[in-house]
């Protein structure tokens, strides 16, 4: 059986997360990925390597691609780009808009001469705006979303971001739904279109309960925004008084609920989501409390839970709250999710034979398909293994592609052995 995107041909102009990420899941289904590197390999190839040029960070964002290394900066390099992008279904780039536009990877350069191209670009503020130009990373969208702040957490009074790079990931999926969308939309109208995603729009998207204003409650904003807090900054307030300010004006925050959370217990924690009426009933029964009171007292709610749940261990808890069908979890770490019995039964994690690295594990197929199963087994390419294949498909002859790599336009390396499409030169 073949993979839901088995035909097309994806050119991936990406390196860290966002990108690669989204490529990662395109190969996953079944699409072709030419990944193209720099000559100096996709920076996290350097990070913290297992092997020369390979890396745990690069093995899990860039498995089941080709490698193809090219110099974007080398005047002979525009003419391979646009080879590339007349073989391609989709083009893929995170760069800044300003870099895009002066490598010649823009939707309107490209598209004038393959209309039936889509493509998707991450950025970190958007194409758009006066901050479109800004250069942007996970941590920064953090902050600047107010995700950062969202998440509650702080070391010595200073907040922490999230060690998940949940705007990249979010991203990632982001360009995979919207560019699935364009390939459809192009089914119907014969052309493609570009797909834009930013980080900031991202970190947004995973706030969307919190993200909303609702002006006959939430007035207080605008005057706090243009009056009150530029008035606190210039007395000097500290952020504790800025954060009392500002709560004083938020009579629903969400963060205030007891009954879904988390809670310490006797030898770890549990999360709670009685997020429904009746698990809230059977929690309340659960806790000696009265329905309205844990519905409507978050203070009161939170105080009698956090003492209970203290009383017995994770398993016990566990056990109880299933039988009760609440919804709930033992808080686990990282090393003992690899390999949880469910998270393997669902296909969650996955054992790849990487030819430099090993046999490793990793996340397996997020997105389940009936008819059309992913692949999640095949590894990431070597460096610039499949640069003289692939030129060489696209009709550059084999004086050329010497002269190429002599100028430094290319960089070839061997061929890794096998007789997968992806994995040859």
């Amino acid at each position: 059986m073949t993979g839901a995107l088995d035909g097309i041909t994806v050119v991936e102009f990406g390196q860290f997360v966002s990108v690669p990420f989204c490529g990662q899941l395109m190969a996953d289904a079944g699409a072709r990925v030419i990944k193209v590197e720099p000559p100096g390999g996709d920076s996290y190839r350097r990070s913290l390597q297992l092997a020369p040029g390979e890396s745990r960070q690069f093995a899990i964002k860039n498995r089941g691609k080709e490698s193809v290394a090219l110099d974007l900066g080398h005047p002979d390099a525009a003419a391979l780009v646009d080879r590339l992008a007349g073989v391609a279904d989709v083009v893929l780039v995170n760069m800044s808009p300003a870099a895009v536009a002066r490598r010649g990877l823009d939707f309107a350069t490209l598209s004038a001469r393959h209309p039936r191209l889509v493509h998707g670009m991450v950025t970190g503020y958007g194409t758009v705006g006066p901050d479109a130009g800004l250069p942007g990373m996970d941590v920064v969208m953090q902050a600047h979303s107010g995700l950062v702040a969202a998440l509650g957490a702080e070391s010595d009074g200073v907040p922490r971001h999230s060690e998940v790079q949940v705007a990249d990931y979010a991203s990632s999926l982001l360009l995979l739904a919207g560019v699935s969308m364009a390939l459809v939309a192009r089914d119907r109208t014969g052309r493609g279109q570009q797909v834009d995603v930013s980080l900031l729009g991202a970190a947004l998207t995973v706030q969307n309960n919190q993200f909303s204003h609702v002006e006959s409650v939430d007035g207080w904003r605008e005057g706090f925004v243009a009056d009150e807090l530029p008035r606190l900054r210039r007395e000097g307030a500290d952020r504790d008084r800025i954060n009392a300010a500002r709560a004083a004006h938020q009579s629903d925050k969400l963060t205030l609920i007891g009954h879904y959370r988390v809670f310490g217990t006797a030898d770890g924690a549990v999360s709670v989501g009685a997020g429904s009426p009746p698990t809230q009933e059977r929690l309340a029964a659960i806790a000696g409390l009265p329905v309205e009171v844990l519905r409507t007292d978050p203070d009161t709610t939170r105080a009698r839970l956090t003492e209970l749940f203290a009383t017995r261990t994770s398993a016990e808890w566990v056990a109880e709250l299933r039988a009760a069908e609440i919804p709930c979890g033992e808080v686990r770490a990282l090393d003992e999710v690899l390999s949880d019995p469910h998270v393997e039964a669902e296909g969650l994690v996955a054992d790849v034979e990487h030819p430099a690295i090993g046999r490793y594990r990793g996340l397996g197929t997020p997105i389940r398909f009936g008819d059309t199963p992913s692949d999640p087994t095949r590894p990431s390419p070597a460096f610039a293994a499949h640069t003289t294949a692939v030129l060489d498909e696209l009709g550059v002859s084999p004086d050329e592609i010497v002269r190429l790599v002599r100028s430094g336009t290319a960089v070839a390396a061997p061929a890794p052995d096998s007789t997968d499409r992806r994995s040859t030169a």
